[in-house]
């Protein structure tokens, strides 16, 4: 029964090797600083005309970075074959359950989602999702709309995903369900979350940016419904409130969360690793946004509090700051919402 033991891996120990972890982090910051270098001498399988015409990422009508031709050269050793991971398998990893009580938040529940996009591809089996499930409910609210009546084949083509209406559909089909003992949503989840791959840095990277870009490039804009037939709203409406129209607006955000007193647990845990402050992300206390704003040079621009509201001493802290005040954005009340 014990995961961890099963011929392919589903987790690994929270005590795994600082020196891997350091490795890693070492990987991601190489990756990172020779991004341009490599944009310059990394050959890319792709001709000039095709790069010239690629469709970078638009969210909000603001350009990004993702779909580019950076992109390309950043992963031009990752190379898939494009097919779907289990179409000859009859195991299926199958994402089921409404139980209220899930492993984290919505945070959390997109990595999940990731991640059994990742295990699925990592072991060639089927990924599954029931039509009433936690996962539909959670993506549907912000990403790939009910809009027509071939929304589930757009659905299953763009993540490699088969929907079933019920467990009982999966049986009937003859497929093998993976981790049946699993049986409760929340330890479920709680293990794909904690999955980590085999695949090497570049491969997890190709893998996790594809699936981020088919999500953005399917936003939900206030057109269409979930699943359940609830009509969904615009992912837009946030930035929309604060900047109007203004497509090119510089600004930086202060993420408070408290995470129900568990934030000085798992930012102790982290600090062990990293070496960073095991509270100052909490306090978010004016000198500490200062010291990362300023070198930055975006004190000069609008700084946007998103906060879960349980440490309203972060916010007065902010307001009474004569540096940080004057450039301070806050949603109004009711205009805010998870998506």
């Amino acid at each position: 029964r014990k995961l961890r033991n099963t011929k392919n891996i589903w987790f690994r120990r929270d005590t795994a090797q600082q020196a891997e972890l350091e490795q890693k982090h070492a990987q991601l910051r190489e990756l990172n600083l020779n991004n341009h270098a490599q944009k310059r001498e990394l050959n890319v399988n792709t001709s000039e005309s095709d790069l010239e015409n690629l469709e970078t990422v638009s969210i909000c009508g603001r350009p990004t970075m993702m779909g580019t031709a950076s992109d390309l050269a950043l992963l031009q050793n990752f190379e898939e074959a494009d097919t779907c991971p289990g179409e000859n398998s009859n195991k299926l990893l199958l994402l089921q359950g409404q139980d209220q009580r899930l492993f984290g938040r919505t945070g959390n529940n997109l990595i999940e989602f990731l991640h059994a996009l990742q295990y699925a591809r990592d072991h060639d089996v089927q990924l599954g999702i029931v039509s009433n499930s936690w996962a539909f409910e959670m993506l549907l609210k912000m990403w790939m709309s009910v809009k027509d009546d071939d929304w589930e084949v757009q659905f299953e083509e763009a993540f490699c995903i088969k929907i079933f209406n019920s467990q009982d559909e999966t049986e009937t089909q003859g497929y093998e369900l993976l981790f049946p003992e699993l049986t409760v949503t929340e330890d479920f989840t709680k293990q794909l979350f904690l999955y980590q791959s085999e695949r090497s840095l570049v491969e997890y990277i190709g893998h996790q940016a594809q699936y981020l870009q088919t999500l953005f490039r399917n936003y939900n804009t206030g057109v269409g419904t979930t699943e359940s037939g609830e009509p969904v709203r615009d992912m837009c409406s946030g930035i929309k409130a604060l900047f109007g129209d203004n497509k090119n607006a510089i600004y930086s955000v202060v993420h408070s969360r408290s995470l129900e007193e568990a934030g000085n647990t798992l930012l102790g845990r982290l600090s062990k690793f990293s070496g960073c402050d095991p509270e100052a992300a909490l306090h978010m206390t004016p000198d500490y946004v200062k010291s990362i704003l300023e070198p930055l040079g975006l004190l000069d621009y609008p700084i946007v509090l998103i906060t879960d509201g349980q440490d309203f001493a972060v916010i007065q802290r902010l307001l009474n700051d004569p540096e940080i005040a004057p450039k301070l954005r806050l949603f109004f009340e009711g205009g805010t919402w998870v998506g």
